[in-house]
């Protein structure tokens, strides 16, 4: 679909135009998103050059733009989290243009991939978010699911204000511990845990002891949002929690604080009776990027349970830099799983060698919008990178 064309020879349409204020209104806005689309995908192929692939290059843009229009918010907010990765400054008209969009979950990522891109005017969206406590008397059970809806909503902008820096969160994350909704409290602990507050953490800890195993798998959660060197001294002992689960939500965690410190527990992990507990493990281990977890992530490739553990194992030494096979993920491609499809873009991307850019090409033209969004995003990302290296004659 195109934007309208005015005809300015055409007395009926100027009379229209004259009569229907809000048509015209509607039809300029129209068109300046047009126009931004179109700003973006010029500016962006120029940004990047895109000398080895132009064609590539356009269509991988065009999908990216493309998805940011998506009646599907979550493609939309997918779509916006990937031009703050990619680190294209054309995509600010755009990305600017999402703040305004409907689904707040499409403003909080694009006002995350705008800080990325050095923008700061996403952080007054995000914190208008936070303010905007909802009204709900006791006897409306309507009014009671729609402030559920909400204070999710404000919790995952809190969690994006503490992913942006302390100096944009703190001073909102503490008014918001008096919030009425206990979640929202939670998330702003969590935040302020994460800047160093102790007491905040210790609140997790203590939880770390309940009897419930759907209790210390929340506090678990929460140290993995957390996700500092301090909370390693009690998430290391839960690695041997009665409740696989939990065990499970353990290696996520210390996947998410990364370092040395983890790398024992996790190649332990990998020994878990718990197949879920291993692949969590199995993952956490193939994100440290580091060389000294390449040979537990080769022994998994050698012998795979699985060809989802095949997988990751290969994903894991690919970003390590380390000359792997991708044929598996080449054949995931074709699975009916679109998790696992991802996965292997992603092990592509890794890799990123002649045979990997073919495969991401069929990518674009996957069933799952989702899937061809991180195709294209992953693309274009290579692209940038060989016009930034080229390669030696």
């Amino acid at each position: 679909m195109h934007p309208p064309i005015a005809d300015s020879n055409s007395t009926q349409n100027a009379r229209c135009r004259a009569s229907f204020p809000h048509i015209r209104a509607t039809n300029a806005k129209y068109i300046r998103k047009w126009a931004a689309l179109l700003l973006l995908g010029t500016a962006a192929t120029a940004s990047f050059a895109l000398s080895a692939d132009p064609e590539t290059g356009k269509r991988a843009l065009a999908v990216l733009t493309e998805a940011m229009r998506n009646k599907d918010s979550e493609v939309r907010v997918l779509a916006s989290e990937q031009w703050g990765p990619i680190g294209n400054p054309a995509a600010l008209l755009l990305l600017r243009d999402a703040l305004k969009d409907k689904d707040p979950y499409v403003r909080i990522a694009a006002a995350g991939s705008l800080y990325t891109l050095k923008d700061r005017r996403g952080v007054a969206v995000l914190e208008a978010l936070v303010a905007k406590e909802p009204a709900v008397s006791g006897d409306d059970p309507l009014g009671q699911m729609r402030a559920i809806a909400a204070n999710k909503v404000r919790i995952v902008a809190l969690r994006q204000l503490g992913r942006i820096g302390r100096e944009e969160s703190e001073t909102i994350a503490r008014r918001a511990l008096g919030d009425a909704d206990g979640q929202v409290r939670d998330a702003a602990a969590v935040m302020l845990a994460r800047f160093g507050d102790e007491r905040k953490l210790n609140g997790f800890v203590m939880a770390l002891e309940a009897e419930d195993p759907e209790v210390r798998g929340q506090a678990v959660r929460a140290l993995e949002e957390i996700a500092t060197p301090a909370t390693l001294p009690f998430l290391k002992p839960l690695a041997k929690d009665a409740d696989a689960r939990v065990r499970a939500g353990v290696m996520q965690a210390l996947g998410a604080v990364g370092g040395h410190a983890v790398r024992p527990t996790l190649e332990a992990g990998l020994g878990d009776e718990d197949a879920l507990v291993r692949a969590k493990a199995l993952a956490a281990l193939g994100r440290l990027g580091l060389l000294e977890a390449r040979t537990a992530l080769e022994k998994i490739l050698n012998k795979p349970e699985s060809p989802y553990m095949e997988l990751l194992a290969v994903a894991g030494l690919a970003r390590l830099g380390l000359k792997v096979d991708t044929l598996v993920a080449r054949r995931a491609l074709r699975q009916s799983d679109a998790d696992v499809r991802l996965l292997a873009v992603e092990v592509l991307e890794a890799r990123g060698g002649p045979g990997d850019m073919v495969a991401l090409k069929t990518a674009l033209n996957d069933q799952a919008p989702r899937v061809r969004v991180r195709a294209a995003a992953a693309l274009v990302r290579l692209l940038q990178s060989k016009d930034e290296k080229p390669e030696k004659r």
